[in-house]
């Protein structure tokens, strides 16, 4: 057997690969040969973090992985099972040579398979990724504003006191590139979309919010909620692909007086032209206290976990 990076037309064995493996796995979605090559044509595309085990010419298996340290187990034909652990040997050996800390996973929590694999093979569970939805007209539509409270459009020189309100929730991420992210992302437009709550009398910045409304998105009600996919405009996960979402909800905050006020000013700017019936929502599970807060306000809709494991120095 011999493993190989990427060549061009191995898109065609990659899809039938994965079809064949995760076919009867709950909630599978097939993938195609043009998909994987849309995929691999993005900005961050790169063929030599993909990986594939050929014997006798043939491809039997694959894995890859992303510039964020997510990967893919590896897939294999049937029969070609074999190829499952130096695929994974290779591909950790090549993200630690380029100084990659950790490599981590999501997939389905009912696919057993795929997390036992991973569980095998130094993976632990860090987190689960909680969706949640709501009725509009379930939330709060209006609190009347303390004197000492204000909402404003977010400004770049917002963006260091919103990252030390959470900073859990932006490692590795800057102000510089989180302003990169917002206003210059072109699914939504950053000044109406992102807003502050600050301390009237102080200035001092008290929480963060952002909605996302677009028609052209994916209508909450209708996702499966548990498909590891990260939600546009969640906070603290800029750096991932995403799942588009109309009406996705996302703060942070210190008191949960504020993040009512967040919440109830959102809902407000929804009665004004839109027919949004829903807002959903995604956070991490280690944000107990935000959990909380949602799980009073929202309903979970699903989850996914998130493994990681630790790369040698």
């Amino acid at each position: 057997m011999m493993i190989r990076t990427y060549q061009p037309g191995d898109e065609q064995a990659q899809a039938q690969i994965y079809n064949a493996a995760a076919g009867s796995l709950p909630g599978f979605k097939p993938s195609t040969a043009e998909e994987i090559s849309r995929r691999y044509q993005g900005a961050d595309a790169d063929p030599s973090s993909r990986f594939y085990a050929v014997e006798n010419g043939e491809i039997v298996g694959y894995a890859v992985f992303g510039p964020t340290g997510r990967i893919s187990i590896p897939w294999c034909r049937a029969g070609a099972e074999n190829c499952r652990p130096p695929l994974l040997k290779t591909l950790l050996a090549e993200m630690q040579r380029r100084g990659h800390q950790h490599a981590w996973a999501a997939y389905r929590g009912d696919w057993s398979s795929a997390l036992d694999f991973l569980r095998q093979h130094g993976f632990v569970e860090k987190r689960k990724m909680i969706n949640y939805i709501a009725a509009v007209s379930d939330l709060p539509k209006s609190i009347p504003m303390p004197a000492d409270r204000r909402i404003e459009p977010m400004q770049r020189g917002d963006l260091p006191r919103v990252i030390a309100l959470a900073p859990n929730f932006f490692i590795d991420l800057d102000a510089d590139q989180l302003e990169q992210f917002y206003r210059h992302n072109t699914f939504y437009d950053f000044s109406n979309s992102l807003f502050v709550l600050k301390d009237g009398r102080q200035n001092r910045t008290l929480g963060a919010f952002l909605l996302v409304v677009s028609d052209r998105f994916a209508d909450p009600t209708k996702i499966d909620a548990a498909m590891p996919c990260f939600r546009l405009g969640a906070f603290g996960t800029e750096r991932e692909r995403h799942k588009r979402v109309n009406g996705l909800f996302s703060c942070i905050f210190s008191q949960d007086a504020d993040g009512d006020l967040m919440l109830a000013h959102a809902v407000e700017s929804l009665t004004h032209g839109t027919a949004l019936t829903h807002l959903a929502a995604q956070v991490p599970s280690e944000a107990v206290s935000l959990c909380q807060w949602y799980d009073r306000r929202f309903k979970r809709q699903g989850s996914f976990p998130f493994l990681s494991r630790e790369l040698a120095s």
